[in-house]
């Protein structure tokens, strides 16, 4: 399945790049809200417990502290600033929005360091997702950050269970209001 989604990338950047075919802008939104609502559907007959509130708390702290320790690792080989690598970690796999928030508030450069390593994260995490799945569903959604509620999503429910899903969903959504204001939060530092 890892090779199938990848595979689909790669052929698809082909077509794209050979042909010039183009989806419309709005198409991609509208694929990706139906798939988001058929998991929702799927996921409306699970219960909310307390158990499955703490676990999704748990994993999102997981998360935002493991993706910052690996960015601080980062910061050793690094000659940029900490509060630069921070913020451009902060995109927890966002890189649309997050490259966007630093190119506009940073710069150019920056901006493109962090699209370039959030979709890095996001490939990652679509790739890793069939192994780590047998060994850890909670590294499963840690690892696709905030894409965990979006385009990791199928891959997530397919490779685990429902509860995972829901975990992934509400995951997702949380990491995903962190990343505008963690973002802008070591922006101001890095100025």
């Amino acid at each position: 399945m890892a090779l199938f989604l990848l595979s689909s990338v790669v052929v698809g950047v082909l077509v794209g790049r050979f042909t010039g075919f183009r989806l419309p802008d709005w198409s991609v939104n509208v694929v990706l809200y139906v798939i988001i609502f058929l998991v929702g559907v799927d996921l409306s007959k699970e219960k909310l417990r307390f158990d499955v509130a703490l676990k999704v708390l748990l994993t999102v702290v997981g998360t935002v502290l493991g993706t910052y320790s690996g960015a601080l690792i980062f910061s050793l080989f690094s000659s940029l600033k900490i509060s630069e690598i921070l913020a451009v970690a902060s995109g927890f796999g966002w890189y649309s929005l997050s490259a966007v928030i630093v190119s506009n508030v940073h710069s150019a450069q920056l901006g493109a360091i962090a699209f370039f390593s959030n979709v890095l994260r996001e490939l990652y995490a679509i790739v890793l997702t069939p192994v780590l799945s047998k060994y850890s569903r909670n590294a499963v959604v840690s690892i696709a950050g905030a894409t965990s509620m979006d385009t990791l999503l199928g891959p997530i429910s397919h490779y685990t269970d429902r509860e995972t899903s829901l975990l992934a969903f509400a995951h997702g959504f949380i990491v995903t209001m962190l990343v505008p204001v963690m973002v802008n939060l070591f922006l101001v530092f890095s100025r």
